[in-house]
């Protein structure tokens, strides 16, 4: 079962969302390029999730539905852009070193109920 799985989320900056914050980070292009988490194609494959589908995403911090976009990654990583979305996902505990942990949190993938592709 999907949701028995865990990857490790890594987040990060992509050129899409640099352009976008130009206009600012309330604009639609800026929402969107941080509002989606990339799979790679072999796990698309094996829990029957397809490109533009939404997924929700949970960690011990909280939890988000996002669509999901194909990329070339390992098995084992999924990959968000730094932003509102992925923040709910990496919570706000620093450990003492002053930023949350963006590049190895814990997350579980769970199919959206009514999810049609």
């Amino acid at each position: 079962m999907l949701k028995d799985k865990k990857f490790t989320l890594i987040t990060g900056r992509t050129i899409k969302q640099g352009m976008a914050s130009v206009s600012g980070k309330k604009n639609k292009n800026y929402k969107n390029e941080t509002a989606y988490v990339q799979l790679s194609s072999s796990i698309m494959e094996e829990y029957d999730i397809h490109e533009g589908e939404k997924v929700i995403l949970k960690s011990d911090s909280g939890s988000a539905e996002v669509e999901c976009r194909s990329a070339d990654l390992s098995e084992k990583i999924v990959f968000m852009a730094y932003g509102p979305t992925a923040n709910k996902l990496i919570g706000t505990d620093t450990g003492g070193t002053g930023m949350p942990n963006s590049k190895s949190k814990i997350v579980i993938i769970e199919k959206k109920e009514g999810s049609n592709h």
